[in-house]
């Protein structure tokens, strides 16, 4: 039988990849704000439990997508994934260190400031992309910083990284907001593997709650399908409708977040 907080984690988890697979976000930026407002574990331990969550939800995103007859293009694809891993790998160490040098509240009103600043932008930019010069970046080592710089930011943050990679997508290669939902999805899932990676040498997968980690996983895989098959019935402006209703939503949670942690 499951306790009030595993059915807690396992609906938040669910809704947040059915969400995240639909707009590109991966999840990891809902679930990481709503575990800290519970409170129940550490950041470190959120932050596992996060990747884990959006590692597993992009690979059924990403097999039901090419499935249903998606077509990457490797070079992008493969240029920012690689940054990506590379990215995730400074952002791990990056985020270990901080957790040496500061109490875990001060980590968590780091990372939910950072959040609260990045979405703020993010949205912004979404309400106003017409405005915004489009690029259409084409030479590898271009790509690949882009993709080390998402993939830094989103596994310091332990969000996964969907928010800033669908507006960077949109921006520096001209995508549209559906494609880039799916370049999203398969770029956090090589950072997030990277996280993951790191988390198992620096000994954090093995201090987790393996029950826990068991219902993510598959309340993640069931996200994930529900909400790639939403994504793929769905027009462009209902995919960006329900992005930017859900950078709103999350914005509000970072404010309340960042004035728990000060306050309490």
């Amino acid at each position: 039988m499951l306790n009030v907080i595993e059915i807690v984690y396992s609906a938040v988890v669910l809704i947040a990849t059915i969400l995240g697979a639909l707009t590109g976000l991966g999840g990891g930026v809902i679930i990481k704000p709503i575990f800290d407002l519970l409170g129940q574990d550490t950041a470190v331990t959120i932050g596992v439990y996060s990747a884990i969550a959006v590692f597993t939800m992009s690979i059924v995103s990403i097999f039901k997508q090419t499935k249903s007859g998606f077509s990457f293009d490797l070079k992008t694809l493969l240029s920012i994934s690689l940054g990506s891993v590379a990215g995730g790998v400074i952002g791990e160490l990056i985020f270990n260190n901080f957790v040496t040098l500061f109490s875990n509240t001060q980590v968590k009103i780091t990372q939910n400031v950072l959040l609260l600043v990045m979405l703020i932008f993010i949205l912004i930019y979404t309400k106003n992309q017409n405005h915004f010069r489009k690029y259409r970046l084409k030479r590898f080592d271009s790509i690949f910083i882009v993709g080390l710089l998402l993939g830094a930011i989103s596994v310091f943050l332990g969000i996964g990284g969907g928010p800033l990679n669908v507006a960077m997508l949109m921006l520096l290669f001209s995508f549209t907001m559906k494609e880039s939902t799916i370049y999203s999805i398969a770029t956090i899932f090589f950072a997030q593997l990277s996280k993951l990676v790191l988390s198992g040498v620096h000994g954090d997968l093995f201090n987790i709650d393996y029950k826990v980690a068991v219902v993510v996983s598959v309340m993640a895989i069931v996200g994930g399908y529900v909400g790639t098959l939403i994504n793929q019935k769905l027009n462009e402006t209902s995919v960006t409708k329900a992005y930017t209703m859900l950078m709103t939503a999350l914005s509000f949670v970072s404010v309340f977040n960042v004035g728990q942690s000060i306050l309490f």
